[in-house]
């Protein structure tokens, strides 16, 4: 019976905090808790696209955390909301990359005088040679990032 009583209990759940209840985020939700250089459009990660969570989660994940993103696998994810110490160190080594590269965009723009272009090249000269192909590929959306970052003013 207690198995039945823990599938069918109802855990109470709010109105997600980072898509306010839609299940996906949009540039209005991004622009509101300011990542704008950090996250795009689309389904919600905090509430895994239900619009629900359970109130326990606001307590132990800001509603604002970059790394908490869709593409998460289950184990980093639940590693994440856990506060596991392994899962923590990367997740603030991969917020301090993600700024470290939007200040050298910012550098090589305003201080190095590069066009967007110059930056996408030497942004992807960065990469790991096994992986430059594939990066190339995307070199527009790469493109865009940059030309955000450099509309974008702090």
């Amino acid at each position: 019976m207690n198995f039945f009583r823990r599938l069918f209990k109802r855990k109470p759940t709010v109105q997600c905090p980072r898509c306010l209840g839609k299940g996906r985020v949009d540039w209005d939700d991004i622009k509101r808790l300011g990542k704008e250089l950090k996250w795009g459009p689309g389904r919600c990660a905090y509430c895994n696209g239900i619009g629900k969570v359970d109130p326990a989660l606001t307590s132990k994940v800001a509603v604002d955390e970059t790394y908490l993103t869709t593409n998460l696998p289950y184990a980093e994810r639940k590693g994440v909301i856990d506060g596991n110490p392994q899962v923590l160190e990367r997740m603030l080594a991969y917020n301090k990359n993600l700024d470290l590269v939007i200040q050298q965009i910012r550098e090589l723009y305003y201080i190095k005088n590069l066009e967007a272009g110059e930056i996408a090249d030497l942004l992807l000269e960065s990469f790991p040679t096994d992986r430059i192909a594939a990066y190339k590929d995307e070199k527009r959306e790469l493109l865009g990032y940059i030309e955000r970052v450099i509309a974008h003013k702090k």
